[in-house]
């Protein structure tokens, strides 16, 4: 190519690429498979998982997501950073390490993380497996799961990114790539992280998993992490006034278009007894001098 894009490009090209993201992973791997919170067009569902690949195999992702639910922040848990510290929770429980330095590199490694992940996924945390034989059920989602074609399929992300990167932008374009890798990996990560230390708990629940306004934002709604906890078959993660959810509007606008159904919501009333009631005041007798 000659003559490259202008670098104004690279923001809506970013922007585009961030919402693919959101949509493959907060839509297709968690709220459909994981879940089943709603239901998809069987082609869309399968191009967004596509799409979203480099997350993980879409059996071990829904597996290991499954039982984080049943386990949640109690012994058993595979990434709980209230039990297991931090950088556990973010990164090392891909790779079976606590080391923070290990566990950063990893955190910024970008698309060596996606050429190192399609060797590593289909070959650990394999575990939870048979909690998602419905999606081991699918064909296509089996032979994506297996180690040669997760392999395959995720170097060729890797490359179509970057590799599309350097043709429209030169080396420009390969480190914007490889920051929006290294910027929707952490996002991800977060959830696990961040998203059980620090934020609000507006439920009466064992779980640590908290509300955040960031991570509610730059998550796409997906950072409404004790809503998502508390109600796990909600299509819906931004349930309580004020908490943007842009996944949901999304959700809803493929619903219109026919492309989405079976979606599922807890009502008012059903969010409304589960929240966390401020224990009753003792009352003080105050006796006045006769």
């Amino acid at each position: 190519m000659s003559e490259r894009l202008s670098w104004v490009w690279l923001v809506p090209c970013c922007l585009g690429y961030f919402l693919l993201a959101g949509l493959a992973i907060n839509v297709a791997y968690h709220r459909v498979l994981s879940h089943r919170a709603l239901t998809l067009n069987r082609w869309l569902e399968r191009l967004f998982v596509l799409l979203g690949l480099p997350a993980g195999t879409p059996i071990q992702w829904a597996g290991n997501h499954r039982w984080h639910h049943g386990h949640t922040d109690v012994p058993g848990d595979p990434h709980s950073p209230v039990l297991d510290g931090f950088w556990w929770a973010h990164v090392g429980w891909y790779i079976g390490t606590r080391n923070p330095v290990v566990c950063f590199l990893y955190s910024i490694a970008g698309p060596l993380r996606v050429l190192y992940d399609g060797w590593h996924r289909p070959r650990s945390n394999q575990q939870f497996n048979h909690l998602a034989k419905d999606v081991a059920a699918d064909p296509w989602y089996a032979f994506m799961s297996r180690p040669v074609p997760f392999q395959i399929l995720c170097t060729l992300h890797g490359v179509v990114l970057v590799g599309g990167g350097y043709l429209l932008f030169g080396p420009v374009g390969v480190a914007t790539a490889w920051g929006m890798l290294v910027l929707i990996f952490n996002l991800g990560d977060a959830i696990d992280s961040v998203s059980h230390l620090w934020g609000e708990r507006p439920y009466a629940e064992v779980h640590q998993a908290r509300n955040g306004l960031f991570m509610g934002l730059f998550t796409l709604g997906e950072g409404w992490h004790a809503n998502h906890h508390s109600f796990p078959s909600s299509a819906r993660h931004g349930l309580l006034p004020g908490q943007f959810d842009f996944i949901w509007h999304v959700i809803r606008c493929l619903e219109w278009l026919g492309l989405a159904k079976d979606l599922h919501v807890p009502s008012e009333a059903v969010i409304e007894a589960r929240k966390l009631r401020p224990a009753p005041q003792p009352t003080v007798r105050v006796t006045l001098p006769e």
